[in-house]
């Protein structure tokens, strides 16, 4: 075997360094590529929105932030300006958003989109990569916000309503309560801003409050209280004697009064006694009788009081409330015992009817049915008395003016003509009597005088009555008593009458009228032809203002001054145009 000289072998690189080479371009690549990636999102960040972002279901991704609000405020225009209806039950009021300060803020919305610039790897994928769904912002006026709700509110807010009763017709009576409303104007105010954009119908927030008194606490009452009281007679024993109380006269005294959140039954005393009055007298007692005026010799009289036997009323109302909720055995017990007058003879004295403070006297022609209205009135209004702070009311002393109550017929004005009307004339005593109240000074509650002026009376100072429409009331505005006297000089027909009314009392002013002034006249139109059957002419009558002045002196000092004014109606003439016409003229 022969040995070869050994021979180095050739080096040769290991390819392993020539493929880490490569590894660490394309790792270099990489890294370029993802931070120029980075840089991009970077540079992106504000300049456009997150490809994926919508607003309000609008999309607006990729879009510069100029660009995206332009289209947000297109797309959304016709939801962001319908109007919306804001409800309660039946009242509704319709505004455009505008109106109620509701609007989209189109900067904002999209501010809030985007995502701004930052070095945050999920900022930067979000801003390659992303966007979500957002809603828009809104913008909001709170005042006109709390406006519109307080529109509203005036019509729906309410108070709750009690449920009452009451006697009607002699029967208890229910009338249902109402919840309140009151409009929550915050609530209201939030549930229109969220319903922006989204609904255009909006329901306002309304708290309901119950009454004190329901409309079931009431009928409880009804049921257990007021309508057993009027189920059957009531036998009330006095002494060795009894009487009846019927329901007909419980009805009128019954009186109905909220109380601690429920109602409350009461008996009126002097009503339910003044009712059992003819029931009480079957038993014959010997009843107190009142103090009273009357005339002898034309000054005043006082009659005495007297006093007698009786119920005492209090009691009476109270045993009657007592037995009238049982539904048998409907009976009760009270004391016969002495009682004195309520209006005692030294009541009476002490009132000072002494003498006359005031007095008129008016004239006029005694015709027919003159002599019987104003001789009628004037017998009933003699005697009228009115203790301090009472009130005299003319048509309540004449009562209703029927034939049937001896009333005639006679001349009333109408419309500016002058007619025929049951009771015609006593203008003529409430004109006196007006007169004599005037100048005894007493308070003036309501006059009118007549629409046309009669030269018979005071210009200006008198007064018409009508039963239905016009009334004289006056009151008694003094410490002392007034007694009203009243007489006429009983004419024969055909002759001149004359009413004198007088008021008698302690006198507190001496009472002057100064001189009428007149001015605004007006002349009346042209004259009415009438071609009926039954024609009345009247003959033209000018109208005019007239001002005068009640003056009260007291020591001969001039302490107040009343002013009056009125103004007279033009009469337009009639001409009675028929020739075979009935020509009934009435007196005016």
């Amino acid at each position: 075997m022969t040995d070869h000289p050994t021979q180095p072998l050739p080096t040769v690189e290991p390819r392993r360094r020539g493929g880490g080479r490569l590894a660490a371009i394309i790792a270099g690549g990489v890294v370029l590529l993802a931070g120029g990636a980075y840089g991009a999102g970077y540079a992106m960040a504000g300049e456009t929105l997150p490809p994926k972002t919508v607003i309000e279901g609008v999309p607006v991704g990729g879009l510069a932030p100029a660009d995206a609000e332009a289209k947000l405020t297109q797309e959304l225009a016709a939801r962001a300006d319908a109007p919306m209806t804001l409800t309660s039950g039946e009242h509704t009021i319709s505004k455009a958003p505008a109106d109620l300060g509701l609007g989209v803020d189109a900067a904002g919305s999209v501010r809030q989109a985007a995502t701004g610039k930052s070095f945050d790897p999920r900022v930067i994928w979000d801003n390659l990569t992303g966007g979500t769904d957002h809603p828009a912002v809104v913008a909001r006026d709170d005042e006109k916000l709390a406006a519109a709700a307080s529109e509203l509110a005036q019509l729906v807010n309410a108070e709750p309503v009690n449920a009452e009763l009451a006697m009607v017709e002699g029967t208890p009576t229910l009338t249902e309560g109402a919840n309140g409303r009151t409009l929550d104007a915050a609530a209201t105010q939030e549930a229109l801003a969220e319903a922006y954009l989204h609904q255009t119908d909006v329901t306002a927030v309304v708290e309901e409050n119950e009454p004190d008194i329901t409309t079931a606490e009431a009928q409880e009452t009804l049921d257990t209280v007021a309508t057993p009281a009027l189920s059957a007679p009531i036998t009330v024993a006095a002494g060795d004697k009894t009487f009846e109380v019927t329901p007909e006269m419980i009805a009128p005294a019954l009186t109905f009064e909220p109380a601690d959140g429920s109602i409350k039954v009461n008996v009126d005393q002097d009503v339910l006694l003044e009712q059992a009055t003819k029931s009480i007298a079957g038993l014959g007692l010997d009843e107190p009788k009142d103090a009273s005026f009357t005339f002898e010799g034309g000054k005043p009289k006082i009659i005495p009081s007297v006093d007698g036997m009786g119920v005492d009323k209090e009691e009476f109302a109270k045993v009657v409330q007592e037995a009238m909720v049982k539904p048998s055995e409907r009976t009760a017990t009270v004391t016969v015992a002495q009682q004195k007058a309520k209006f005692t003879t030294e009541m009476a004295e002490k009132l000072g009817v002494k003498e006359i403070t005031g007095e008129f006297t008016t004239y006029y022609p005694a015709t027919a049915y003159r002599i019987t209205n104003i001789g009628k009135s004037a017998r009933l209004i003699n005697g009228v008395f009115l203790k301090p702070g009472e009130v005299f009311d003319m048509n309540k002393v004449l009562g209703p003016r029927t034939l049937a109550r001896g009333w005639a017929a006679g001349g009333a004005i109408d419309g500016g003509r002058v007619v025929e009307r049951m009771g015609g004339g006593i203008s003529q005593t409430t004109t006196t009597t007006f007169n004599a109240m005037f100048f005894a000074g007493l308070e003036d509650i309501y006059h009118k005088p007549h629409s046309l002026y009669f030269s018979r009376y005071p210009m200006g100072r008198e007064a018409t009555l009508d039963y239905n429409s016009v009334d004289m009331k006056f009151r008694n505005d003094t410490e002392y008593g007034v007694l009203m006297q009243a007489f006429t000089n009983n004419p024969k027909q055909g002759a001149q009458g004359s009413i004198t009314v007088r008021v008698w009392s302690t006198k507190k002013y001496d009472v002057k009228a100064t001189n009428p002034v007149q001015s605004n006249f007006k002349d009346p139109g042209p004259a009415i032809k009438d071609d009926s059957a039954i024609c009345s002419p009247q003959s033209a009558m000018r109208g005019f203002t007239v001002t005068y002045n009640r003056q009260f002196f007291q020591n001969g000092k001039l302490v107040r001054t009343e002013p009056f004014k009125w103004t007279y109606n033009t009469l337009t003439p009639v001409e009675c145009t028929n020739p075979n016409a009935k020509r009934d003229r009435i007196e005016r």
